[in-house]
């Protein structure tokens, strides 16, 4: 996870370096929006029917490692939620 953090950072450092000095951009670039995404949802482990979407479902299966999340073992996770693999 901090590696994670310090990629982010490093990016987002790079980004906002090469932003002209009069005009700082608060913008995230397109790059970091899905880890974004990903820093919303938490790490407790509740039943499929609670979880509310596909993204979170995943996250948790991959990033988790909530194996219960994929019962048949074919990669698509909470298959009320999703119809297609992570």
């Amino acid at each position: 996870m901090r590696f994670f953090a310090l990629v982010f950072m490093a990016l987002l450092g790079t980004f906002a370096a090469t932003a002209d000095a009069a005009e700082v951009s608060t913008e995230i670039p397109d790059l970091l929006k899905p880890y974004l995404v990903a820093q919303a949802f938490d790490c407790s482990d509740v039943s499929c029917k609670r979880l509310r979407s596909c993204e979170e479902a995943c996250f948790k299966l991959l990033q988790r490692g909530q194996r219960v999340r994929d019962g048949d073992d074919h990669g698509i996770p909470c298959e009320n939620l999703c119809s297609r693999p992570c």
